[in-house]
């Protein structure tokens, strides 16, 4: 039986409020500690650091002190987002052997010649310091076998939602939506060209030109925001924080994600949780899992705007009952991966004998 005694550590990136709240849930068996790169200046998020979690400053600490502090933590087990921060991979070598070390990745094999060299690479040098690998869905599983790691060695469900929150919003704003369906769509992400921001606008002035009466509301901010484009029918809210989402999603019918990449897409998960319906881009890592065609939204080719009109159309179309029973699915599909199963696997982890 675990206790408080147990110490997990994070070797982290930059941190978001769903691994917070995933952290918050695992600090009922166990001490938390994350190590995590400053805040992301596109996405400023603010955390309440929960009880039992210690959230410490990657950029105060250069590799000799980085290794000092963590043997003052005297962690049971080490989890390392990538292989990016050369500090984090000298830490897990320093510990490899003695407890268990956990590579976390949301990588895609896409059969690169630098992707082909660098896993062979990578088998031979730093990969050997991990014991297990825990990615987000099957894709990453794909990329795992390819670096070497054994069916036995891979767990998935590495992200996930704050599905309360996110079920809650579901919970409060169906009743609404059955007597009057919000007719928005919803983007909630960076502004950058590889988000498809701009093959999102383009298709929705489309859209509108094709007769399409809805409305699009966009959350966020990034290097792009100076060149938005300004449409009768956007609204650009700029960056809004976590609590500032669930009156945002009761206000919208839709969520829409045109990323031209996503490993993963937390967003994805958290607005099949709130029972959004879905227009995703093909190239979204969590679409397999939290899309089904046709039964809760629609999905179409990376940077096709034609495809991405019409899967507006198509929503737009749709009668209030047939958006009402998307939704129904979106929360079925949402609820398949939770905190829970997040604490369960980081346990099993932990008790895992070779």
């Amino acid at each position: 039986m675990l206790t408080k005694k147990l110490k997990v550590l994070f070797l982290y990136t930059e941190i978001a409020e769903y691994f917070v709240a995933a952290c918050r849930a695992l600090a009922q068996n166990a001490e938390v500690y994350i190590i995590r790169w400053p805040v992301n200046s596109e996405a400023p998020f603010e955390f309440k650091v929960p009880q039992g979690v210690h959230i410490i400053d990657r950029n105060q600490y250069d590799t000799k002190a980085l290794n000092k502090k963590v043997k003052e933590i005297q962690p049971n087990v080490i989890f390392c987002s990538g292989w990016i921060d050369k500090g984090y991979l000298k830490v897990v070598k320093e510990f490899s052997g003695q407890i268990p070390t956990v590579l976390s990745m949301d990588n895609h094999w896409k059969g690169t010649p630098k992707q082909q060299i660098g896993s062979l690479v990578a088998q031979y040098t730093f990969l050997k310091d991990f014991d297990f690998a825990w990615v987000p869905g099957a894709k990453q599983v794909d990329y795992a076998k390819r670096l070497g790691f054994s069916d036995n060695q891979i767990f998935t469900g590495y992200y996930t939602a704050n599905v309360e929150r996110f079920n809650a919003v579901y919970e409060k704003s169906k009743h609404a939506k059955i007597e009057d369906y919000p007719k928005s769509f919803l983007y909630v992400g960076r502004y950058i060209k590889h988000k498809g921001v701009f093959d999102l606008w383009e298709a929705f002035k489309n859209y509108r030109n094709s007769g399409g009466s809805w409305n699009l509301i966009c959350a966020g901010t990034g290097d792009q925001w100076e060149n938005r484009i300004e449409f009768e029918g956007i609204s650009h809210l700029g960056f809004i924080q976590p609590e500032e989402l669930s009156n945002l999603i009761e206000r919208s019918g839709a969520y829409i994600l045109p990323s031209h990449f996503e490993p993963w897409g937390v967003s994805v998960h958290e607005m099949a949780c709130a029972g959004l319906p879905l227009i995703l881009s093909k190239e979204i890592g969590s679409k397999d899992m939290f899309l089904a065609e046709g039964e809760n939204g629609y999905s179409f080719e990376n940077k096709n705007i034609v495809q991405l009109t019409n899967a507006m159309l198509a929503i737009d179309k749709l009668s209030e009952v047939e958006l009402i029973d998307m939704g129904i699915k979106s929360s079925f599909l949402g609820n398949q991966l939770n905190t829970e199963n997040w604490v369960q696997t980081v346990l099993e982890i932990l008790n895992f004998r070779t």
